[in-house]
């Protein structure tokens, strides 16, 4: 009897140690000019911060658009106050991230 205990234990402890660790990602586009979000995109990253709760979240915003280097600057800056603003709304802390190597124009969230 006890075999089978060791036996279930040990199977229940290598799929939990064998269980691959999934990273979720939000990516969403802006136009070059705009610096709040949208609804939908308010709602997509609202629905994601609901399904991800516990999970540590980056926020990595690409660039502007911009012909002007500062003013792009400044675009992603503010984009990433909008989202800052809804992890805050919800108490999911998220580290918030200018990435100028990424695509022009997106922002991207990703859970650990």
């Amino acid at each position: 009897m006890k075999w089978i205990g060791y036996v279930i234990l040990t199977s229940f402890l290598w799929g939990c140690a064998s269980s691959p660790q999934t990273s979720q990602e939000l990516e969403l586009f802006f136009s070059p000019e705009q610096i709040s979000l949208t609804a939908e995109q308010t709602r997509k990253i609202n629905f994601f911060l609901d399904n991800n709760p516990y999970n540590q979240l980056t926020v990595y915003v690409g660039p502007a658009n911009l012909d002007n280097k500062f003013n792009a600057l400044l675009q992603s800056q503010k984009r990433i106050k909008a989202v800052n603003k809804l992890s805050q709304i919800k108490d999911i802390p998220m580290r918030l991230e200018f990435a100028p190597q990424q695509a022009a124009d997106t922002l991207l969230i990703q859970s650990q």
